[in-house]
């Protein structure tokens, strides 16, 4: 694991970004990641347009516009890309549970992977990027990382997972389904709270492991969310926008 050294203490999942640390993660980008994040920002937008146009929600988009969705069931929309080992491509689901720190407007969330190919044994290897807990239209309101086991993926590093992030918000393109940019278009916009909370859950989880004390901890079910902060769009496309004028 590689750890960033954060101003908020190990044993605290939660960060915080007002608008003046978010006005400050956005300055710390070079122009070229600040060209991408303002591309994101746009196809966010479109695919919010996209939905409205359409008489639908992000959330219906994926469970259905009639249906309540039924707890822990995962779902996805009709066109999601499958869990085939399809190495660099995007999967995601949606559930809804009880999660510790989910505020009380949200309804549910989003795990997002990036898949890595097939193991040994012929089986899809993946690994969580973030989840985003999102409100009954599907409107982001908590990113958050999880412990290993909680979706059974391959643990990777911080330092590695970042860059890996970065790549599946830019590796879309206008074709793919609308479910899929809206989600890769938040990796993007929202990049700089992503980067932040995977550095925090490598400084949290380092923590407890040293001194060898706690080999297990990757599996341990009492460590499940290890970092989350709350977010808005309206907060990041202003912060955006006044820094780019």
């Amino acid at each position: 694991m590689s750890a960033q050294p954060l101003h908020t203490p190990f044993d605290n999942s939660r960060l915080r970004f007002p608008p003046v640390r978010i006005a400050a993660c956005l300055r710390q980008l070079d122009r070229s990641k600040l060209t991408r994040t303002r591309a994101a920002a746009s196809a966010l937008v479109e695919c919010l347009c996209e939905f409205l146009d359409a008489g639908d929600s992000p959330l219906a988009a994926v469970v259905g516009r009639d249906r309540a969705p039924r707890a822990w069931h995962a779902y996805q929309a009709e066109d999601a890309t499958a869990l085939n080992g399809t190495r660099g491509d995007l999967h995601y689901y949606y559930h809804s549970h009880d999660t510790p720190g989910a505020p009380a407007v949200e309804h549910g969330h989003f795990h997002l992977f990036a898949q890595l190919g097939n193991d040994a044994g012929g089986e899809p290897r993946y690994t969580h990027l973030v989840a985003i807990g999102v409100d009954a239209r599907g409107m982001p309101q908590r990113l958050f990382t999880t412990n290993r086991w909680v979706t059974d993926e391959t643990w990777w590093p911080g330092a590695e997972l970042i860059p890996i992030c970065e790549e599946m918000a830019n590796a879309g393109c206008t074709d793919d389904p609308p479910v899929e940019r809206w989600l890769r278009a938040q990796l993007g916009v929202f990049a700089p709270q992503i980067a932040e909370l995977i550095g925090h859950r490598d400084c949290r989880m380092e923590a407890r492991l040293a001194g060898g004390h706690r080999p297990g901890l990757l599996e341990d079910r009492r460590m499940h969310v290890i970092s989350q902060c709350r977010i808005s769009v309206e907060q990041q496309l202003t912060a955006l926008e006044h820094l780019v004028h």
